[in-house]
């Protein structure tokens, strides 16, 4: 083949036309419009495909890259076709072009390996990668029936095998593993019949070596020229999310520097001993406490109408994963300023430049996969107990959470203290979050194992506050909790299928009679408020208001609860950073 005759020309010329026309007609039936717009980008894809087929003169060429094509094609179906999430139509005709690029080339590098002896094995594993993606696109559709969104990711990325494991058990269908041996099974089988394609002459003919790399080429460009996709673009949108974390990770000593010019502390308040607890997938509407029809919190049933207890009605979770609420719970942002997360300074950090010792306890893991503005904060505490030593390994409990008490045993006590409790609550699977001593709902449903675990919440409550209280200059107790679970509907807190129930969250106030008496109008703005609207990412105002602290220019009176000038207007609380009004479908 020393010249290309004409005839081979215009045959490659109609195949460029034909597989220009079917990427269109296939956007045209995905989109249900025709889409005109940086159409050309498709002409990058339909150029390597024809010099593809130059290259190897087979029929099953076409096979192949229809097979592999429908399958990357399948993501843009789910998102649009099933869960119709609108897209701008240029994405689709980017995301076509990815498609054909990427299966080309995996092709085309599939072909070159055919003489190897492991060709087989490598084919499989190459695509096995490719489609891991896809498969992970699909999985999360049947467990949740929504796109994995950037929320949804990044508590991935905080997931290890057992919560994992714990997830797949509760929402994951038996017949999506069905579904997955199916497609392995396809899998192997075309890694197999992939070996019938060969080159043309391509050990004798120099000539077709340059349109192999030209091929190669061509597809590599395709893919980097389309490279942000609706598929790529799960991955990258967590990446920046990452890299404001990591920004706020790198700025902890020049807030501890800004807060030391910019802190007041009420010379009045003496100190004391504060407490907050952090509950974990807590749904007020499952709380006897809150009306629920179960007596699961006895303990908070016969103390919520006390003198020294604030009980608040109508308080919502800013997020619906643990780690975006406590970014913003335990530091100045929150979804009413504009503070920049880096220079939002945290609870403990401020806490500590008023001369508090600060302690954090915690029954979760200590990391996970990367390190959170959580991970971060607590690391900062003057003495930490991590009950759950498995660093991001393992999330089965060693011990329920009442043998927190045990942990405040072991710390050393002063009279100007800030803990921080962090419990693993009522995180699924809800059955392991309690004894079977607490087994009083039966465990016939997954709402009998959640009330169960409200049950056991309510008994850990009670016996920390009965310790903690009868502590020399104890002040307040604080609880919240991050979020709630949808659990009669089976969603968890997931954000991507978010329903209102998952921001329901608890919170409430025990104060001493010594701190009543020295702080009654705070007091008294704290009891007027309890009916009014509340959002978590607004404790870290609470908290040191509680105590007494306050931060020059960062300081929000309208946000701090405590205060008479509270701004309790329903229409500007928020949640999911701001997404949705509270109550917002």
């Amino acid at each position: 083949m020393k010249s290309l005759s004409k005839e081979i020309i215009r045959k490659s010329l109609l195949i460029l036309v034909t597989i220009y026309i079917i990427q269109l007609l296939v956007a045209y039936f995905l989109s249900g419009e025709f889409i005109f717009r940086r159409t050309e980008l498709l002409l990058l894809s339909s150029l390597a495909c024809t010099v593809s087929y130059f290259c190897l003169q087979s029929r099953k060429y076409f096979i192949f890259l229809f097979l592999l094509v429908i399958m990357f094609l399948s993501v843009f179906y789910l998102k649009t076709g099933i869960l119709k999430n609108p897209i701008r139509d240029y994405e689709l005709v980017k995301y076509t072009a990815f498609s054909v690029g990427v299966t080309n080339l995996f092709i085309l590098l599939s072909t070159l390996i055919n003489k190897n002896k492991f060709a087989y094995l490598l084919r499989f594993i190459i695509l096995f990668v490719l489609i891991t993606p896809i498969i992970i696109l699909w999985g999360y559709y049947f467990s949740a029936s929504a796109w994995l969104n950037v929320d949804a990711v990044l508590a991935i990325m905080q997931t290890n095998f057992n919560e994992a494991r714990e997830y797949l058990h509760d929402y994951l269908p038996v017949y999506y593993y069905v579904i997955l041996l199916l497609i392995i099974t396809l899998l192997v089988a075309f890694s197999f019949y992939l070996k019938k394609l060969n080159f043309v002459n391509c050990y004798e003919n120099k000539t077709l070596y340059f349109f192999i790399v030209f091929a190669i080429l061509i597809s590599a460009f395709s893919i980097y020229k389309n490279r942000v996709n609706i598929l790529t673009q799960v991955g990258l949108d967590p990446q920046i999310y990452l890299q404001r974390y990591e920004d706020f990770n790198k700025q902890i000593e020049k807030r501890k520097q800004n807060i030391n010019q910019i802190l007041q502390v009420d010379t009045n308040s003496n100190g004391g001993v504060y407490v907050l607890v952090i509950g974990e997938s807590q749904n007020k509407n499952y709380m006897s406490a809150y009306g629920y029809e179960r007596k699961t919190t006895p303990w908070l049933d016969s103390i919520k109408n006390n003198d020294n207890i604030v009980f608040f009605e109508n308080t919502h979770s800013c997020h619906t994963h643990t780690v975006p609420v406590l970014t913003y719970a335990l530091t100045a942002k929150n979804q009413y300023n504009d503070i920049e997360l880096p220079k939002a300074v945290s609870l403990l950090e401020v806490a500590e430049a008023a001369g508090f010792d600060t302690v954090w306890i915690s029954n979760q893991v200590k990391y996970g996969l990367w390190d959170t503005p959580t991970t971060v904060i607590a690391n900062e505490a003057n003495q930490q107990k991590w009950m759950n030593d498995s660093f991001g390994e393992d999330t089965a409990t060693k011990y329920f959470d009442g043998k927190l008490l045990e942990c405040l045993d072991s710390i050393k006590y002063s009279d100007k203290m800030l803990i921080v409790i962090h419990l693993m609550g009522n995180h699924g699977s809800y059955a392991e979050r309690y004894p079977q001593e607490f087994n009083k709902f039966t465990s016939k449903s997954i709402v009998d194992e959640y009330d169960n675990s409200i049950l056991y919440n309510d008994f850990v409550m009670q016996n920390l506050y009965e310790k903690l209280k009868n502590l020399p200059n104890f002040k307040c107790m604080v609880y919240f909790a991050d979020h709630a679970d949808a659990v009669k509907q089976k969603l968890g807190h997931d954000a991507s299928k978010y329903i209102p129930e998952m921001t329901d969250i608890p919170f409430y106030i025990c104060l001493s009679d010594d701190y009543i008496k020295k702080n009654k109008d705070k007091v008294d703005n704290l009891q007027r408020a309890e009916d009014k609207y509340f959002t978590n990412d607004l404790i870290f105002n609470t908290v040191l208001s509680l105590m007494n602290i306050k931060i020059d220019d960062l300081y929000e009176i309208e946000n701090d609860i405590t205060s008479a000038e509270y701004d309790a207007n329903p229409e500007r609380f928020r949640t999911l950073y701001g997404k949705k009004r509270i109550g917002e479908k």
